[in-house]
């Protein structure tokens, strides 16, 4: 039980046991710690009567180190005052350590305790008066008055000590659980595996749990053994699996695991000698067993052969990141992501629950947010994070490009590559010579004498601090045709998908920081990069042979740009774009064949006067937002159809008038903002919007007419202050 606790909690022990060894030692005491021993629950026990002064020290500091202290108040318990000195320092120990006490009134009646009656009076008027006995009279009073275990009420000690065993694993569990702080989502994984473990099922159960690495397969299966051990006559975790057998032989792996399991220590046996006597010993014994990060089927059948030939009741847990290997198995989970509150729950008290990072590294973190959001190794990352205790942030940098691209690439991310990665990256060479690049000194050296190499991969720079105008020579693109992740960017801006407000365009170059200023002609981008994020760029345009087929992410938030592209670019993987406050931006690209798009945001796009008629046609968009500083705007497509949107934006777009038509297949659409736009009037398809939630159509003063046989049967907010031209209100409110 104590490798199963959190690893936040260092203390030794799971229990400690305070008895007066002359009346109870040799017969219940000695029972109940077999119990406890056999259920794994790390139990103290002192192993002889204690004589000697600095014996004490000991017994104080292992009731410290203990999560729980069972009491066995035995008639003449009251007699030792080294049993009176565990006690007082127990009690304290409940309230400065939370650490549970059970006490077991054991052929005695806890009045006479509380009382100070009988054998416990008598001990009391020879301990005397003093400051000292009248602190251990405090203690007895009120380990009297806690919930405990009256030894009378049973027919035997075996009955009394198999349930003190139960109830005491119990609380070991919930102390282990509520400890267990950084188990965000936890809960749902342990009822998803409760549901496949015990279908109704009164046999054995094998269940696998399968993923990539660092999806949380094992903290999983540790959550789920935690809980249920204490129902099993016998339990094991063997963790490492793989990694052990490659050290070990199969034989030695056998003898673990069976010696585990019957908490003894078998002797070394053979192959086929070893299967049969866990089968033996085991084949009527109820039992749990995990075997945790199994490489292949042949592991499995080295351990357990026939899974089936334990006893009725048993079950056993698997964790591998192999499928075949567990194609044998009754049932398979497989972990899904966390949702993104839960990500970021888990990822501020990581990344934030020790220390509030300064500035800079405070924005590298919130990249690793994505990761916590969008890669499905959350656990793995925030991990790392708080392992490294706030790595410097050159080491966070690659983390965090190593880690977006990879996940862009394969959907997974391997963590002993990531850190072989981050420990090369740590050693300083040329910036030319590197394949990633994240100091601003760096960056500005590389591009600013045309000096990078192919080895550049990725360059990540924060100009958000610095004073110093950059000069970047476009040539210099020209040879990083290897480049996956460009991110030139200012901290002060939101890194999550749903956060897309910021200072404005005047916050991205401000007047005394740090402006980019672009020199030459743009010829060549990389059609390698998955994540362009350049805040600011002073360049008109992209490379007209600009094709990347890998982006996933465009993010050019207050850019000189006034068209990305001409004509239709296939970017299937191509999620989000963000081009708030590109004040020169004239027209949006074709979408065609941008199907996947989620996000579009053009916030502040003050010189944008044409939407491309094919962004009414994309299935996959989820949020629209033109708001703000969109006054050119003056005509959308004629008609939309957009049927997984949930969010369009027109807030400001004061030259619109007219708004498109609705298709019947936009049911998703639960915010529609016009307020302080130019519309006149709403088509009568404005029915089709059967999820809407909120219409805000504030201060929108050209607004004269709502058709009167509107009915939206979801709408919760309606706001229409300031429609000063609105004639048809009443008859519209009466029949909606």
């Amino acid at each position: 039980m104590a490798a199963s606790s959190s690893s936040s909690d260092t203390r030794k022990y799971d229990v400690f046991l305070s008895f007066r060894g002359e009346d109870t030692r040799k017969n219940f005491v000695c029972h109940l710690y077999r119990a406890l021993e056999q259920k794994a629950i790390y139990t103290f026990i002192d192993s002889e009567e204690l004589d000697k002064g600095n014996k004490i020290l000991e017994l104080l500091d292992a009731i410290e180190d203990s999560r729980l202290s069972i009491v066995v108040l035995s008639e003449n318990y009251a007699s030792s005052s080294w049993c009176l000195k565990e006690l007082v320092k127990i009690l304290e120990c409940q309230y400065t350590n939370n650490q549970i006490v059970v006490p077991i009134f054991y052929h005695v009646d806890p009045s006479n305790i509380r009382k100070l009656k009988r054998k416990f009076g008598e001990a009391f008027a020879k301990h005397g008066e003093n400051s000292t006995a009248q602190s251990w009279r405090s203690a007895l009073t009120r380990v009297a008055d806690l919930s405990g275990w009256d030894s009378t009420k049973y027919e035997d000690d075996g009955k009394l000590i198999e349930e003190i065993v139960e109830d005491t694993f119990k609380k070991l569990i919930y102390i282990s659980s509520s400890k267990a702080i950084g188990l965000v989502g936890m809960d749902s994984h342990i009822k998803e595996m409760s549901l496949r473990l015990f279908r109704g099922v009164n046999d054995v159960r094998v269940v696998g749990i399968w993923g990539m690495g660092g999806i949380g397969k094992t903290t999983i299966a540790r959550a789920v053994y935690d809980q249920i051990a204490w129902q099993f006559e016998h339990s094991c975790f063997l963790d490492n699996v793989k990694e052990a057998f490659i050290n070990k032989r199969e034989a030695q792996m056998q003898e673990e695991l069976l010696s585990r399991l019957l908490k003894e220590k078998v002797q070394s046996v053979g192959l086929n000698r070893g299967r049969n006597m866990i089968m033996e010993r085991l084949g009527k014994k109820e039992v749990l067993v995990v075997l945790d990060d199994v490489e292949n089927s042949a592991q499995i059948e080295a351990l357990l052969g026939n899974l089936y030939s334990f006893g009725v009741g048993s079950r056993i847990i698997i964790t591998s990141r192999d499928k075949q290997s567990l194609s044998g198995v009754d049932e398979l989970y497989e972990p899904n992501h966390l949702s993104r509150y839960e990500a970021h729950e888990l990822f501020m008290k990581y990344a934030f629950g020790k220390n509030q990072p300064h500035r800079g590294l405070q924005s590298s973190l919130m990249a690793c947010h994505k990761l916590c959001s969008r890669g499905k190794n959350y656990y793995f990352v925030t991990e790392v994070l708080d392992s490294c205790g706030f790595f410097p942030e050159s080491g966070l940098s690659v983390l965090v490009d190593r880690a977006l691209i990879t996940i862009s690439d394969y959907d997974q991310l391997d963590m002993h590559d990531l850190l072989q990665e981050m420990g090369r990256e740590m050693v300083r060479q040329d910036p030319g010579g590197r394949s990633r690049l994240w100091s601003y000194e760096d960056v500005d050296r590389l591009l600013t004498p045309n000096t990078a190499t192919e080895a550049v991969e990725c360059i990540i720079i924060d100009l958000s601090n610095s004073k110093i105008d950059i000069c970047i020579d476009t040539g210099a693109f020209v040879r990083m045709r290897k480049l996956r992740l460009l991110m030139i960017y200012y901290s002060f801006y939101s890194i999550c998908d749903d956060c897309y407000d910021f200072l404005g365009c005047e916050a991205i170059c401000p007047s005394d920081g740090c402006k980019q200023h672009g020199m030459g002609d743009f010829e060549f981008l990389s059609q390698e990069l998955r994540f362009l994020i350049w805040h600011g760029c002073p360049l008109k345009s992209l490379p007209s042979n600009f094709n990347p087929k890998f982006l996933v992410r465009l993010d050019m938030r207050g850019s000189h740009i006034q068209q990305l592209w001409e004509g239709i670019m296939p970017l299937k993987k191509l999620k989000v774009i963000l081009l708030n406050y590109c004040k020169y931006l004239v027209k949006t690209p074709d979408l065609t064949e941008v199907t996947n798009l989620e996000t579009l945001v053009l916030d502040g796009c003050s010189s944008l006067i044409e939407v491309h008629p094919s962004i009414s046609s994309l299935q996959n968009l989820l949020i629209l937002s033109l708001k703000g500083d969109c006054r050119e705007l003056n005509t959308l497509p004629s008609s939309i159809h957009m049927k997984s949107l949930r969010t369009l934006d027109l807030s400001g777009c004061s030259n619109l008038e007219k708004f498109p038509e609705i298709s019947e297949v936009m049911k998703e659409l639960s915010e529609l903002c016009l307020n302080e736009s130019g519309i006149k009037e709403l088509p009568s398809s404005i029915n089709n919007l059967t999820g809407l939630r909120t219409l805000n159509l504030r201060d929108c003063r050209e607004l004269n007419n709502l058709s009167s046989s509107i009915y939206m049967k979801s709408l919760e907010i309606l706001d229409l202050c300031g429609c000063s031209k609105l004639r048809t209100f009443q008859r519209f409110h009466k029949k909606w």
